[in-house]
């Protein structure tokens, strides 16, 4: 089999879209749908619904990607062994916390690609249920997740640091009972509303820090998230601190039954 068709399986099965494939790939959009209809025709099952929405994974389908995982891995494991060790390359998808992806990641993935010029890296934010089903499935080759006491059965779990969170509002802002938090999945806004006991505010869930904290700074309410996410605001007084929560973990998510790539372990190692 040509592994290039399972690389295209993949990315649509991530992505959802045989536009955005195309581009991702360096294709045209007409050899990612003659790829998967390849595919198809060898595997003898359709694999995606082509719908207005966009592609989306059949029941085979989903087990294909499940096991296209393996297959590719094993295709690496042979570069390697065969190229040596002076050779790193290859594809590594992380799902993450908002706020790791875009205060954590980026500089210690820079540094990598540095180091390892092969080597691409997708970010794709996600809370902790995302990672965890994820790294089940294949679709991610290293999860981290912000959580208290992550248990993860059959999953690799290994605590890599900790996330110091803070709760904030704008200089004057006094909507104690006015909240902006991110959606619901994100551990320690979880961990904050569940703390509320005997008290009813009026709560609002954004999807993204940036909109929480434009809100916030606007002095619309107050919020909770990780001090990295607020750090310049607090120094430059656009917000201030009103009290230190707990800290929340940060672990890194991995599945014991897959043999790791060197591409993944070399990104694994940056991240600790």
């Amino acid at each position: 089999m040509d592994t290039r068709l399972l690389r295209t399986l993949l990315v649509l099965a991530r992505t959802g879209s045989f536009t955005a494939t195309a581009a991702e790939l360096h294709l045209v959009q007409s050899s990612v749908t003659s790829q998967v209809k390849v595919l198809e025709r060898h595997l003898g099952a359709r694999l995606f619904d082509r719908l207005p929405q966009g592609a989306r994974l059949t029941e085979a389908g989903r087990k294909a990607v499940e096991n296209a995982r393996d297959v590719l891995s094993a295709e690496q494991r042979l570069l390697d062994a065969v190229r040596g060790s002076t050779e790193v390359e290859g594809d590594v998808r992380i799902g993450a916390p908002e706020s790791v992806c875009a205060y954590r990641l980026p500089q210690r993935i820079a540094d990598a690609a540095l180091r390892w010029p092969g080597i691409s890296v997708h970010l794709s934010p996600a809370g902790t249920k995302e990672v965890l089903l994820g790294v089940r499935r294949g679709t991610l080759d290293l999860g981290l997740a912000l959580d208290d006491g992550l248990v993860a059965p059959g999953l690799t779990v290994h605590p890599i640091g900790v996330e110091p969170i803070e709760l904030v509002a704008a200089p004057g802002a006094v909507a104690e009972e006015r909240y902006f938090l991110l959606e619901e999945g994100c551990s320690y806004t979880d961990r904050f509303v569940r703390e509320l006991t005997g008290r009813r505010p009026q709560i609002t869930r954004f999807g993204s820090i940036e909109a929480v904290r434009s809100c916030v700074v606007a002095g619309l309410g107050w919020t909770v998230l990780p001090r990295v996410a607020v750090a310049e605001q607090l120094e430059s007084g656009a917000l201030r601190r009103l009290g230190e929560l707990p800290d929340s973990t940060l672990y890194l998510v991995t599945d014991p039954r897959r043999t790791l790539p060197a591409a993944v372990r070399a990104v694994a190692e940056a991240v600790l």
